[in-house]
C-alpha cells in the first residue's frame, strides 16, 4: 500500500487563518450558549467555518507529472504610448499599438519561461509589470495598454523612459548577474516636443546582452484619431498645414537608438517575423525535461461541503421566515 503525503499550500498566511478561525468559532459558541433556540443554526455555522478553513489551507496529496521551462532571460519591454502610436498605418490601416500588442504576444511564444517586465511612456513613464515569468500576466498588461489622449501630452520625446530603463536593467543585473538581459523598445521614433534634444542610449549597452528596436509607422505617415475608441472618423488637425495631422516613422532615429543600445532594428509592418531575430538569441533552460511534483488539490471538496452547508442554512432561514409569517397572521 502506497502512503500518500498530505501537503498544504494555503491561500493566506497560516497565522491569519488560525486567528480568523478561532475568532469565528468563539463567536459561534457564544451564540450557541446565549441563544438555545438557535443552537442548531450556530452549530451549523461552526461547520461552515471548518469548511472555510479547509479551503484556505489548500490541502493536497500525491503527485502528477508536469513539465516546466525556466529560461535564463530577463526581457525589459518598453512601449511608446504617445498619441502618435494611434496612427492608422500598421498592417494597412490599423493602429500602431495593435502591432505592438501582436508583437508582444509573439515574443512570449518565442521566449517561453523568460521573465518579462513592461514599461510604458508618454507624458509620464510607468512600470506596468515588474519582472515576472507569468506570461499571461504580461500579456494581460499589454492587452489593456492604450495611447494617451490627443491633448494629454506636450509632445513626444523618445528618451523619456531612459532613467527607468537604466534603473530596471541595473537592478536586474545586481539581483541575478548570471542571467542574460534583453531590451525590446517599441516606438515610432518621433520627437515632437519643442526645444528638447534626445539623449544617448549608450548606457543601456553596458547593461544588456542584446535587444531589438521595433519601429512602427510609415514614411508617408498615418492619421491619428482624436478618440481611438470612438466610431466617428475624427482626426487630429494640424493648424500649420490646415489638414489632418500625420505621424511619420523616424527610421534614422530608430536605427541610431538601436546602434547606441547594441540592439537590432526591425521595421514592423505586419504580424509575424520576430522568429528570425529570436532564433539568434542565445538562451538556455533549466529543468526543461524534469518532472515536477504537482499536488492533487482537494480543497474543492471543502468548497462543495461549504456550498451544501450554505444551502441548509438558507433552508433553515426560509423555514424560520415562513414560521414567523404564520405567527404574524394569527395575531
Amino acid at each position: 500500500m502506497i502512503a500518500l503525503e498530505l501537503t498544504y499550500r494555503p491561500f493566506a498566511p497560516g497565522w491569519l487563518i488560525a486567528v480568523g478561525a478561532v475568532v469565528l468559532v468563539a463567536l459561534c459558541l457564544f451564540f450557541v450558549v446565549r441563544r438555545p433556540l438557535e443552537r442548531t443554526a450556530w452549530l451549523l455555522r461552526i461547520l461552515m467555518v471548518a469548511a472555510l478553513v479547509g479551503i484556505l489551507v489548500r490541502p493536497g496529496y500525491g503527485t502528477v507529472p508536469a513539465k516546466a521551462k525556466t529560461s535564463d532571460l530577463e526581457i525589459l519591454v518598453v512601449v511608446d504610448r504617445t498619441t502618435s502610436m494611434s496612427a492608422l498605418d500598421w498592417n494597412g490601416s490599423e493602429p500602431r499599438l495593435n502591432g505592438v500588442q501582436a508583437d508582444l504576444k509573439e515574443l512570449t511564444e518565442e521566449f517561453p519561461g523568460a521573465r518579462f517586465s513592461l514599461v510604458t511612456f508618454g507624458a509620464f513613464v510607468r512600470t506596468e509589470l515588474p519582472y515576472s515569468s507569468d506570461s499571461q500576466a504580461f500579456l494581460a498588461a499589454a492587452e489593456v495598454m492604450t495611447v494617451e489622449g490627443a491633448f494629454d501630452g506636450e509632445g513626444s520625446l523618445v528618451d523619456m523612459p531612459l532613467e527607468v530603463m537604466t534603473e530596471s536593467l541595473d537592478g536586474a543585473k545586481k539581483r541575478h548577474p548570471e542571467r542574460k538581459r534583453l531590451v525590446v523598445f517599441a516606438t515610432d521614433g518621433e520627437n515632437t516636443r519643442d526645444g528638447a534634444e534626445q539623449r544617448s542610449f549608450d548606457d543601456i549597452d553596458d547593461l544588456v546582452d542584446g535587444g531589438i528596436v521595433l519601429g512602427y509607422g510609415t514614411e508617408s505617415g498615418g492619421k491619428m484619431p482624436v478618440d481611438p475608441e470612438a466610431d466617428i472618423d475624427s482626426y487630429i488637425y494640424d493648424d500649420a498645414t490646415q489638414q489632418d495631422a500625420l505621424s511619420k516613422l523616424d527610421e534614422p532615429n530608430l536605427t541610431k537608438i538601436a546602434g547606441e543600445m547594441g540592439a537590432t532594428y526591425q521595421h514592423r509592418e505586419a504580424v509575424g517575423g520576430l522568429d528570425k531575430w529570436a532564433d539568434d538569441v542565445d538562451q538556455s533552460f533549466s529543468n526543461e525535461d524534469d518532472e515536477f511534483a504537482t499536488k492533487n488539490e482537494v480543497y474543492w471538496m471543502f468548497a462543495l461541503g461549504l456550498f451544501v452547508l450554505a444551502l441548509i442554512e438558507l433552508a433553515l432561514a426560509w423555514r424560520g421566515f415562513h414560521a414567523a409569517r404564520r405567527e404574524l397572521k394569527q395575531l
